[in-house]
């Protein structure tokens, strides 16, 4: 590899971080429901667009998810939460928004091109400009000479962009996967630091050498965000953002089909009246019954349940209150919260849960609400016209 003198960074103009179309929306199921007819109200299914990531106590949404959960490893997980750069802060031309992560700090740029939108902050470069002020080690000084490999050597690579090489075991970890998009070019030889280990700078970040064959990123990340003042402790989950698991992006499975092709007729009505709603927790589903038969169906997100105040009551209740809209406020667990505007609410007990719509979020399937059952906002304007005051609603396990 000696006498190569390509560049596996320098396709990834400004270390650009290709976004992967494969995150894109989940279609699930078609709409399908029409009164007086036993059929499913099917819905449109969709992964959730921000997670929180309990590690470190922070979110990461949008283009910086799909990012992450891409490369995981190599960004670390996010020690801020995004932000909007201040006046006199170090970034790139055109930063909307900005977010720490342990190794790496990610940057949108809406006026790129769709590939090149996501990129990485050059936080490498900024820790070599503090390193060398008067005072800097001799090995940082030689390692900042140029130098090339010997020829025909091997495990050395050549990156001509900056006039530096790369040599194992660094040269295998920059050039798996996506290590050389987000590090970017070799600003420096590898040289053995004050603390005794190997490291090496590079344009994005900084890799240390610790073990015979083993890389790994400096918390660069970590330590600039500190460094600039920015927040970086942990923030109290919000209610309707989901904890981060791979399993958000699973679809959920399609209800096995009734003897006569229909769909599952579920628990059926559980009080006797003519027209009855059910939900379950468990399945997180609710079904409309008519008559005895069914006539909607469709996934709910009943509370949370991880403080008392967020469990959905399980039991007989009835519609006592309906409102086409509403702004939801209150306190739990001394935390304030206030939606505006939701729609086509119907109180269900004298607690305060209701069945609504709800249009913050998409992850039907999953508990997500305060100990509300929360509805896709196409069946809840169905059951708002549906449903009177007193039409019985049954929640169980």
């Amino acid at each position: 590899m000696g006498e190569g003198a390509s560049d596996p960074g320098a396709r990834w103009r400004a270390a650009s971080i290709r976004i992967r179309l494969a995150f894109a929306l989940f279609a699930a199921f078609a709409v399908c429901f029409s009164l007086g007819i036993s059929q499913a109200a099917a819905q449109e299914w969709a992964p959730p667009r921000t997670v929180f990531v309990p590690e470190t106590g922070h979110t990461t949404d949008g283009l910086f998810l799909d990012v992450w959960r891409a490369e995981r490893a190599l960004l670390g997980d996010p020690v801020t939460e995004e932000f909007k750069p201040r006046s006199g802060f170090s970034t790139v031309h055109g930063a909307d928004t900005i977010q720490y992560y342990e190794h790496f700090a990610l940057v949108y740029l809406p006026d790129e091109a769709p590939e090149n939108q996501v990129q990485t902050l050059d936080l490498g470069r900024q820790a070599l400009d503090s390193a060398r002020e008067p005072g800097a080690s001799h090995a940082l000084d030689r390692a900042l000479e140029r130098t090339v490999c010997p020829p025909a050597g091997t495990g050395c690579l050549n990156v001509v962009s900056s006039g530096h090489t790369v040599r194992e075991p660094f040269l295998t970890y920059w050039t798996t996967g996506e290590a050389a998009a987000l590090l970017g070019s070799p600003l420096t030889e590898a040289f053995r630091a004050p603390d005794g280990t190997r490291v090496q700078y590079f344009d994005n970040g900084i890799l240390r050498q610790t073990g015979p064959d083993t890389v790994d990123p400096l918390p660069l990340g970590d330590i600039a965000a500190s460094k600039a003042g920015i927040a970086t402790k942990p923030i109290q989950q919000p209610e309707d953002v989901p904890t981060y698991s791979e399993d958000l992006w699973v679809p959920p499975a399609t209800p096995e089909p009734a003897a006569d092709g229909g769909w599952s007729a579920g628990p059926g009505p559980q009080q006797g009246g003519w027209r009855e709603i059910v939900v379950s927790i468990s399945q997180q589903r609710m079904w409309a019954y008519e008559n005895g038969e069914l006539v909607v169906t469709s996934l709910v997100s009943t509370g949370t349940g991880n403080v008392p105040e967020t469990v959905t009551p399980v039991g007989f209740h009835s519609i006592l209150a309906k409102y086409d809209v509403q702004t939801m406020e209150g306190t739990i667990s001394d935390e304030y919260y206030k939606v505006e505007d939701v729609p086509n609410v119907m109180y269900f007990d004298n607690l305060g849960n209701a069945l609504h719509g709800a249009y913050w979020h998409n992850n039907f399937g999953t508990p997500m609400s305060h100990g509300c059952i929360n509805l896709p906002l196409d069946i809840a304007a169905w059951m708002y016209g549906w449903a009177d005051v007193g039409t019985p609603v049954t929640v169980v396990n």
